[in-house]
């Protein structure tokens, strides 16, 4: 694998997640010695106030308009996500949310295990707005970019954090070999319904990212793993809270 990523998160309504994730993408935690590391954000079908304060900022970004912007918000942030990597310039894509908060050495621990064979994602240490998922931990350390406790947050890293690998888990952010994104298909557009991807209120039966990274295994080989080591906090639907 080639020692280059880019780090792109979303972007939709609200500017203080616009700043707190603008924060993260340029503090050392999105730094690697020895790698070329790239940050973007991706305007998905965002307000003129978060563009016109994007604009602002010291970082690229992408402006992306969904053909209906009434769609069902999880069909549009999946295209969305497709487009972070149609769009990128670089080998590999690190794919992540804005209301992210990212520990020490969570990206190098992430891109150590990716080697053509594993899908990495990390490991959530989430507020506990909603109940978590696999390997998920629930440990609230604030519930707006304001009242982040980021002392306690890196104590807890500290003592949490190990170098270990296990099956499965939740899905972003993750890494992906842009080539491989291409030509598997990317994300379903939506997530997946008895009648088809993205038809909402019909009955579930996968989330557009798990349907994708069983694909990948399905037709690659490839394995969803979670490093124990890569941390990363989630503060939960933060951009739907405004």
């Amino acid at each position: 694998m080639k020692n280059n990523v880019e780090v792109i998160s979303l972007a939709f309504k609200s500017v203080r997640y616009l700043h707190s994730i603008y924060k993260q993408l340029k503090s050392d935690n999105c730094k690697i010695e020895g790698w070329d590391i790239g940050i973007r954000i991706l305007l998905n079908d965002a307000t003129a106030e978060v563009i016109e304060e994007t604009k602002r900022l010291d970082i690229p970004y992408t402006i992306f308009n969904n053909p209906d912007p009434n769609e069902y918000y999880l069909n549009r942030v999946y295209r969305a996500y497709n487009q972070c990597v149609i769009t990128s310039e670089y080998d590999n894509v690190c794919l992540v949310n804005s209301d992210d908060i990212f520990s020490k050495n969570w990206l190098w621990n992430l891109l150590k295990h990716h080697n053509g064979i594993n899908i990495p994602a990390s490991r959530l240490i989430e507020s506990g707005k909603m109940s978590s998922g696999k390997y998920g931990v629930t440990q609230n350390f604030g519930r707006t970019p304001e009242t982040i406790d980021y002392i306690g947050w890196e104590n807890y890293v500290t003592q949490k954090a190990v170098d270990e690998t296990h099956p499965g888990g939740l899905f972003m952010p993750c890494v992906f070999e842009k080539k491989r994104f291409l030509e598997s298909g990317m994300y379903p557009e939506g997530n997946v319904y008895t009648t088809g991807v993205g038809n909402f209120g019909d009955t579930f039966v996968a989330s557009g990212d798990d349907y994708y990274f069983k694909k990948l295994q399905r037709e690659y080989g490839m394995r969803h793993i979670t490093p124990f080591d890569s941390l990363v906090y989630h503060i939960i639907e933060g951009e739907k809270d405004g």
